[in-house]
């Protein structure tokens, strides 16, 4: 584990410091790589020696929003922060008041805790409930995943991973009331939360079999519904709309049917963006045919409700950084006999994350 740790503050140190040089080297116009952000005044990042604050883009600021300001609508404009889950910004304004109030700082500590936590959980996942993997290896194909800097961003990304790989922890531990702890603290996360109901419900299954259906020993399955089923009632109840969530969902770019504006073809960086986004959508979508195969049943399903949501959004917009989640994906990786398929793995992956970096710290869209 030690080593694992000082790989991982490695790479903290390599990438945050690639950030760095890279946003005070570039002179960029704004990004132009959807329609939507025609709409939208967006300027591109300015030069800076401020290291805390190139972790502060795009949904960062509805978080902050969140936390100074509470959940509320805008009456001049359909984007709106009711859409974001309420544990990240409680946990930012909590933190903030110990460092009087500088939010910015306290999520990016957050992050950076929950990316460690994360680490953590996944060796001793790794190396408790799959022996024949060296668990350091799991954990270097996460780091080096494209949208892996999302992990030390302000933004929900390692705190969702870090819940995630503790529900599923405690849910192979037979430690049900554990995981759906867990399971509830993620589904106060993310919209994807819900799905934490999975390998509960399959390890109660197991190890009760479908009896347990009738008995209190299922109520942990509920606790993500529960959740989310209460953040839509607190939208009816202080906006008098429960299906608001959806609604501005499609603002932001995420309709939930085919939206042929979000795939429009408009731009140079448009065309691109789209190439990654289906590149990524295939690549995943062929892990996972591996993971039914070669892994398990369980991960097979949580990896496909997860990204069944992704793709009936509307859009491909952020399937990268939605698959950061898909643990089971970097197991199936460390489990490749071939080395040169995981060096050829390692290369490209590698060069998409240095890709993410520069756009995100200079303002562009990176998921």
């Amino acid at each position: 584990m030690k080593k694992i740790i000082v790989k991982v503050i490695l790479w903290f140190l390599i990438v945050n410091i690639f950030a760095f040089i890279t946003l005070n080297r570039f002179n960029l116009k704004s990004d132009t790589a959807y329609e939507w952000m025609l709409y939208q005044d967006i300027p591109p990042a300015e030069k800076s020696w401020d290291i805390v604050d190139l972790h502060n883009r795009w949904d960062t600021y509805w978080y902050l929003d969140i936390v100074q300001n509470g959940y509320y609508l805008k009456t001049d404009d359909t984007l709106s922060n009711v859409v974001f889950f309420p544990l990240y910004p409680l946990l930012i304004k909590i933190v903030g008041t110990i460092f009087f109030g500088n939010f910015l700082l306290a999520g990016w500590i957050l992050s950076t805790m929950f990316l460690f936590l994360s680490v953590a959980y996944f060796y001793k996942l790794v190396k408790e409930f799959h022996p024949e993997i060296d668990p350091e290896l799991p954990i270097l194909f996460l780091l080096i995943f494209p949208t892996a800097f999302f992990l030390n961003v302000i933004y929900t990304e390692s705190l969702f991973l870090f819940l995630t790989l503790s529900c599923f922890y405690y849910a192979f531990k037979k430690e049900f009331w554990l995981a759906g702890f867990f399971a509830f603290l993620g589904a106060a996360t993310h919209s994807n939360g819900i799905f934490l109901a999975l390998p509960i419900l399959w390890e109660v299954w197991r190890t009760y079999g479908w009896k347990s259906i009738f008995t209190p020993k299922i109520i942990p399955v509920f606790f993500p519904a529960i959740v989310t089923g209460g953040f839509f009632l607190y939208h009816a109840i202080k906006f008098h709309d429960f299906f608001l969530f959806f609604k501005i969902e499609s603002a932001f770019g995420r309709s939930f049917i085919p939206n042929k504006e979000h795939f429009s073809l408009f731009s140079h960086p448009a065309t691109v963006n789209l190439i990654i986004d289906t590149i990524f959508t295939i690549v995943i979508l062929a892990v996972l045919y591996f993971v039914f195969k070669k892994l398990s049943a369980l991960y097979g399903f949580f990896m496909l409700a997860t990204i069944f949501s992704a793709l009936t959004s509307g859009t491909l917009m952020s399937i990268g950084r939605y698959s950061l989640v898909l643990f089971p994906m970097f197991i199936l990786l460390a489990g490749i006999k071939n080395k040169n398929w995981q060096m050829t793995w390692a290369f490209v992956s590698v060069i998409f994350l240095a890709l993410d970096i520069i756009l995100w710290v200079n303002n562009y869209w990176a998921g």
